[in-house]
């Protein structure tokens, strides 16, 4: 990823330390003491040479790779930042914040340095994926602007820092609470029993995989074959399916309700019982899955944000 250049500024340790220093020097020439003399230079010397080695310690580094994973309302929002020190030297006490960012549908929000449980340092020819958080706003659709890389190295006097511009957009879901009871659960439609993964089933087939489903679940006979990797299905004992309508909800404020829809996806994936979802004009087919609770979860997100659409 591309980076800007490398700024170094003095941190706030020298409004104690530099008041220190004038006193040293009021002393020496006050007294004529060349042992205070030798420290005073000694230590100023330290000090201006720490300006190379400070921004020496991140003239190496590479930014691969950001990703920022979604999260519910109220929870930490997880970072993970791939990082690459190609030099020989090793890089110590990286530390990271964020600036710059806004919301693609909603209000700003505050802005917060990322938690990631003190510096960070990488071998020299090594890499390194840090994981770190924040807190997240209301629910809605954000935009991750800009990434803020910094190091204090070695003496916490000055501090070198450069931009990454990501540019990655990620959501927080609505608060997963409300009542646990099913709405509208049916059985299968006229095409037979829906699919589940629930061992112990009958046997219906095969379909293509979805990233983040279980691997115990892969028909790995099959890939050992040379095909793609593929997930068996077995029919539902029950066949059961669930049919979420926002306008069958009309009685609860809309926080509530989304929160509420948000409970039943989240429970119908652990349950493995396929689920649609209908909010306003959106309507999500029959599914089940990561691919389909990603969808249903991201759609009420932003329902009711920067649109007039009503939701009953």
């Amino acid at each position: 990823m591309k980076r800007d250049r490398i700024r170094l500024r003095p941190t706030g340790l020298w409004l104690l330390f530099g008041p220190i220093l004038g006193c040293m020097w009021l002393a020496a020439v006050n007294y004529s003491n060349n042992l205070v003399y030798a420290i005073l230079y000694l230590v100023g010397s330290l000090s201006f040479v720490s300006i190379f080695y400070t921004w020496r310690n991140l003239s190496s580094l590479e930014v691969e790779h950001i990703r920022v994973n979604p999260a519910f309302a109220g929870e930490n929002i997880e970072m993970e930042i791939h990082l690459r020190n190609p030099g020989p030297r090793p890089i110590y006490g990286l530390f990271f914040a964020r600036s710059n960012e806004e919301t693609a549908l909603s209000c700003r929000p505050p802005l917060l340095p990322l938690r990631d449980g003190g510096g960070l340092r990488i071998e020299g020819g090594d890499s390194r994926s840090a994981e770190v958080s924040f807190p997240s706003s209301g629910r809605g659709m954000y935009r991750f602007e800009t990434l803020h890389v910094r190091t204090a190295y070695p003496f916490g006097l000055f501090s070198a820092s450069f931009r990454v511009l990501v540019d990655s957009v990620y959501y927080v879901y609505p608060r997963a609470r409300g009542s646990a009871d099913w709405p509208r659960l049916r059985t299968g439609g006229g095409k037979g029993l829906p699919a589940s993964l629930e061992p112990g089933d009958d046997f219906s087939g095969v379909r293509a995989y979805q990233p983040g489903e279980s691997l115990r679940h892969i028909d790995w006979k099959a890939y050992a074959r040379g095909r793609p990797l593929s997930v068996k299905q077995f029919t539902g004992g029950d066949g059961r399916e669930l049919w979420l309508d926002a306008a069958e909800m009309v009685r609860l404020p809309l926080e509530d309700r989304l929160s509420q829809l948000a409970l039943w996806v989240v429970n119908a994936e652990k349950e493995e019982i396929p689920y649609a979802l209908r909010l306003g004009r959106t309507t999500l087919p029959l599914g089940l899955g990561p691919v389909q609770a990603r969808r249903a979860l991201e759609v009420l997100a932003v329902a009711g944000i920067g649109s007039q659409e009503r939701l009953s």
